[in-house]
């Protein structure tokens, strides 16, 4: 397949970074959008039990948080967690779509992701710092199931972090859904630019 290519840059301690990112007319595979019907009955029935109305299609903050708790297991940080992640126009309300959205990026997987953060969180701080998220993606899979390249792990690393370089749990199921999309080959040793994903 062929693919459109163009080149963005990010500026680290001075240096001008350049990395290839696919343009927006390149074929892009959302795992995340293509819901099946089978989730999205799971995902009706899964938040009817939180609604006080048949036709009610958001939840307030503590009423999701609660669902959250419930039916993941999460604690009530982990959940907050969630929650401020998939409230995606930060208005204090779950939509089902948002819930979806969650849904679709870790539905299922919750657990083994929450297992991996726990792990990772060695000083159970609820984040990740630069050094314990650095572990993770040493030890994660792309799509392809290869091992990343120390110019990518630096890469998700700056993309993923807040500002003060931490990771808190919300962040890592993106980060997990991410490479489970991310299907380059590794970067040239000695390219300028080098491929950030490729997602057909």
């Amino acid at each position: 397949m062929r693919h459109n290519w163009h080149c963005t840059q990010l500026k680290e301690g001075g240096d001008l970074q350049q990395h290839l990112v696919a343009s927006p007319t390149a074929k892009l595979q959302n795992t995340q959008c293509k819901n099946t019907e089978k989730e999205t009955k799971e995902v009706e029935a899964i938040f009817a039990k939180y609604t006080k109305t048949q036709n009610q299609r958001s939840l307030k903050k503590p009423d999701a948080i609660h669902m959250f708790q419930n039916e993941f297991g999460l604690n009530e940080v982990e959940a907050e967690s969630m929650f401020e992640t998939f409230d995606k126009d930060k208005n204090s309300i779950m939509s089902i779509w948002e819930f979806q959205q969650f849904y679709s990026t870790a539905g299922e997987s919750a657990h083994e992701i929450l297992d991996k953060f726990h792990a990772l969180d060695t000083d159970r701080s609820g984040k990740l710092d630069k050094e314990e998220a650095r572990k993770g993606l040493e030890q994660m899979k792309t799509g392809t199931g290869r091992n990343l390249e120390e110019k990518e792990i630096e890469f998700f690393l700056k993309t993923t972090s807040d500002e003060n370089g931490m990771i808190d749990l919300g962040m890592f199921v993106s980060l997990f859904t991410r490479l489970k999309l991310y299907t380059s080959a590794p970067p040239p040793k000695n390219a300028k630019c080098h491929v950030l994903g490729e997602m057909e």
